[in-house]
């Protein structure tokens, strides 16, 4: 018989020397759902005083032994005495220890000694959870609240430590339509309002530019349905200050290439990329345009030299295709400082060749430096240097560009992000690089000219204040040695067999209890690992403050209603 006056959920039994795969016999079916957090007391040492130990329910099973598939159809002939307790049910519950509260130094450590077997266990409340994930707002973001916690008036919310999530990394993966870009937008326009950040996002799909459609800030006006309150009023002060930010030449900037469409999306408020091609180191070049031949390959090594050399900055990138159709020129001057491989190279059709295609490129991305597109492209403008005052988050708006277009502007623009950040006589801003669709441009096992310097950043960046968010739908398609650097992760629904194991190989942080959550994630549910939060954490995502221009479009409305 159960005493009412003690709400334990359930007692230990079995096994308790393993602290991922403790097992609590559930007083009934109703005492536990899977996610959510209990407490368990326990002592480390004879000489201490008991703690409690904080553990999250990650598995359940329920059976009964009357509805046993052994029983068959004999099961309708069981009958229960009147005024019977016999159920003949049992429900068991899965424990994943996330660990104990050190009273001396505040660290999360798991115990080192097996459980008593038949300890009660408890449910957790508000203010056990807010004493045991603390943290300062000061230099963190709320990015929603724990599941199972998120409503009524015991809301826990969950926040980030953004030294830790923008200096060591950041990889959001889930499956298109589970709120990946949604959860970043939370994240940055926080990191830029609060903190006062400089974040640079490369938006393949305009979604991010949505935010600044016409010039202008464009906000949720759908507040009123937030039901944390708290979260309400702060999403109304980060509205202001994004607003003050704008005002102070902060705020939202979006660069666009060089065509009339994005005049027209931004009413001539965006700014005309300039990016300045010789700004590549020439060992990188051969990436811009893969497939050259070894000939084509040193007729353009040979133009690009020579276009260093001769012409002053900022360098017109029309005067490079005038030296590439001067072949004469070229021939003189290799014939005097090149080799005999070079001299070949232009005796044959190889110049026209490399010449036509690197036309292509460039008319492409429309976004090169010529003297008719006005003052070539300047980092320190972008994200300002390190006595600039305002935060601001840039758009990059690619959206309609070809792969190899968007490619080349993504390194040309993190490779001049990261010189900048190098250098000792007047370093920038410390930055975070968003990139999105980052497969792309950080793929496994193929050739990109992006992802030697996004390797480089994750690498190097954190010395000099520069970090990055790698967002994508297919984890297994990136680079592991960019998601190897990665120490903050935020997972979303992901049921592709390949992306969990993908997942599982790249990251410490997964438990298998993890990896098995991963699919029954709804949409805005993150699951959050990693050195920017305590312990594992399943978090809904909260709402913007800007408005969002990645929901997926209502197509029956789109397409209407026959009149028949």
């Amino acid at each position: 018989m159960f005493r009412d006056d003690d709400n334990y959920i359930g007692k230990l039994v079995g096994n308790t020397g393993e602290p991922n795969k403790l097992t609590i016999a559930l007083r009934t079916s109703f005492s536990a759902r899977r996610g959510e957090f209990v407490r368990v007391a326990h002592q480390e040492r004879e000489s201490e005083s008991q703690l409690d130990v904080l553990g999250r329910i990650v598995g359940l099973s329920r059976s009964n032994i009357l509805f046993s598939p052994a029983l068959g159809e004999g099961i309708s002939e069981v009958e229960l005495l009147p005024q019977s307790r016999l159920s003949g049910e049992t429900v068991y519950a899965t424990l994943e220890l996330v660990g104990y509260k050190d009273p001396f130094t505040g660290e999360i450590r798991i115990p080192r000694r097996p459980l008593t077997p038949g300890t009660k266990v408890y449910g957790v409340d508000y203010a056990f959870l807010t004493s045991f994930y603390e943290f300062s707002e000061d230099t963190s973001i709320h990015l929603g609240n724990l599941v199972g916690y998120e409503k009524g008036e015991n809301i826990v919310p969950v926040f980030l430590d953004a030294n830790t999530l923008v200096t060591e990394h950041l990889a959001v993966l889930a499956m298109t339509g589970s709120g990946k870009s949604y959860t970043v937008g939370r994240i940055i326009e926080r990191l830029v309002s609060q903190l006062n950040a400089s974040v640079v996002v490369f938006d393949p799909h305009g979604e991010y530019g949505k935010a600044f459609r016409a010039g202008k800030l464009n906000f949720n006006d759908r507040l009123d349905k937030v039901e944390d309150p708290r979260d309400r009023q702060k999403l109304a002060e980060i509205q202001d200050a994004l607003q003050q930010l704008q005002d102070r030449g902060g705020g939202i900037k979006v660069y666009t290439p060089q065509l009339r469409s994005f005049d027209e999306k931004y009413a001539g408020k965006n700014m005309r990329l300039a990016l300045q091609l010789d700004h590549f180191d020439v060992d990188e070049f051969s990436g811009v345009l893969p497939g050259l031949t070894e000939p084509q390959q040193r007729v353009l090594d040979v133009a690009l030299r020579y276009w260093k050399e001769n012409i002053d900055e900022p360098r017109d990138i029309q005067e490079l295709f005038a030296v590439l159709d001067d072949l004469d020129r070229l021939k003189e001057w290799v014939a005097e400082s090149g080799s005999q491989g070079e001299a070949n190279a232009l005796r044959g059709g190889s110049a026209n060749i490399a010449a036509i295609r690197l036309r292509r490129m460039i008319n492409e991305a429309q976004s090169f430096y010529s003297r008719a597109a006005g003052e070539p492209f300047d980092v320190y403008e972008m994200v300002g240097d390190d006595n600039a005052e305002a935060g601001r988050l840039c758009i990059i708006d690619l959206q309609g560009l070809s792969n190899t277009a968007r490619q080349v502007i993504v390194a040309l623009i993190s490779s001049e992000l990261m010189k900048a950040a190098a250098d000792k006589q007047r370093p920038t801003r410390p930055v975070f690089i968003v990139y999105e669709e980052g497969h792309n441009f950080a793929p496994a096992g193929e050739a990109a000219i992006s992802k030697n310097i996004i390797k480089r950043i994750a690498a190097e960046g954190r010395k000099f204040g520069v970090g990055f968010a790698i967002v994508s739908q297919r984890p297994s398609k990136l680079d592991s040695d960019v998601t190897s650097q990665c120490n903050t992760i935020v997972a979303m629904r992901i049921k592709n067999p390949d992306d969990q194991r993908f997942i599982q190989k790249t990251s410490d942080y997964f438990s298998a209890a993890d990896l098995a959550e991963l699919p029954t994630l709804s949409t805005g549910e993150a699951l959050i690992c990693g050195r920017a939060i305590i312990a594992p954490l399943v978090v809904k995502v909260g709402t913007k403050a800007l408005i969002h221009g990645g929901e997926s479009p209502r197509v029956c409305e789109r397409w209407g209603r026959s009149g028949g």
